[in-house]
């Protein structure tokens, strides 16, 4: 083993009567224990003699070097009940032939990994919680019985609309971060995620027991443990595939014969529209000679002889001046 990478260190000057725990409990003082995955049990041992009583040594393995200083510097030395207790690096050395059936088993790569991350979830700072603090399952409120899975058969889009009137109910009691529905859960699952949990709070006493569709709403605050999606089985996932596509080519067939009922009404309206001038053209054709004939018979006052007093012969007579 590399020295360098030595995480075990060698306790001796145990008194005799110490226990498992109070020895767990002394060495977990100077850092954390390294987990073993094979036995599922931390790296620590107390040697005892045939008979089950403390020889007065032990070893211990800690995950970090650093673990290793501290016991040598703060336990080493160290007087319990009496006894000196001596702390070093410990040392490993094959005693008699190797026997291959007692080497250890290796580790697989994914066991490495998953053992590091356990590892380093140890070393993750967390603060705690406020006493009294809210979970993050109360910012999340579950409404049940808001639809039948069924509802969606027929018309796919009723998701979005149904999706975006809960959100509008839902914003009026604070910001809402998303919403889901779960649309193949037989109890009707849909999820309203909140900023702050009071706002949650808000729209649950709304909603609980509201009618909505005919049904009476249930909502309550997430557990943060119930998984409410629902694996669809191949033949199912096929299914809602199928209802989806001829979804889509009805909807299309419905725009198609919306396009042509709507050409040709304009059609239509643009021929009689056509008509109707023509008609008029033809009006204004005929009335146009009328009015010339009009014009052409309607004599100037200018035009009309003069007037005057006469006999019967016609002859012109003077008035004497």
């Amino acid at each position: 083993m590399d020295e360098e990478k030595n995480t075990n260190v060698y306790v001796s000057g145990l008194p005799s009567d110490i226990t498992d725990d109070e020895y767990k409990e002394m060495m977990t003082k100077y850092g954390l224990v390294m987990f073993d995955p094979i036995s599922k049990s931390p790296k620590l041992k107390l040697y005892k003699d045939e008979n089950g009583e403390p020889k007065g040594d032990g070893r211990c393995c800690y995950i970090k070097l650093e673990s290793v200083d501290l016991a040598l510097k703060l336990l080493d030395g160290y007087n319990l009940r009496g006894s000196t207790i001596h702390v070093e690096k410990a040392k490993f050395t094959m005693k008699g032939e190797f026997d291959p059936s007692k080497k250890r088993k290796k580790l697989s790569n994914k066991e490495k990994k998953k053992m590091k991350e356990k590892q380093q979830k140890l070393f993750d700072w967390r603060p705690e919680r406020a006493v009294g603090g809210r979970k993050k399952g109360d910012k999340v409120v579950i409404l049940k019985n808001m639809f039948k899975p069924t509802d969606f058969d027929e018309d796919p889009m009723l998701i979005n609309e149904l999706r975006d009137d809960v959100r509008t109910e839902a914003s009026k009691f604070g910001e809402v971060k998303n919403v889901k529905i779960f649309d193949n859960h037989p109890e009707g699952v849909m999820s309203v995620s909140f900023k702050e949990p009071e706002e949650a709070d808000a729209c649950i006493s709304a909603f609980n027991g509201r009618w909505f569709d005919k049904k009476v709403i249930t909502a309550e605050s997430w557990d943060g443990r119930t998984k409410y999606e629902i694996q669809e089985s191949e033949a199912e996932r096929d299914a809602r595939l199928n209802k989806w596509e001829k979804f889509l080519e009805n909807d299309e067939k419905k725009n198609s014969n919306s396009s042509e009922s709507s050409n040709e009404t304009e059609k239509e309206t643009n021929s009689q529209q056509s008509k109707r001038t023509e008609a008029e053209e033809a009006g204004a054709s005929d009335m146009s000679p009328q009015k010339t004939r009009d014009e052409a018979g309607s004599t100037s006052t200018s035009d009309l002889p003069s007037i005057t007093t006469g006999g019967a012969s016609g002859s012109d007579h003077s008035t004497p001046s």
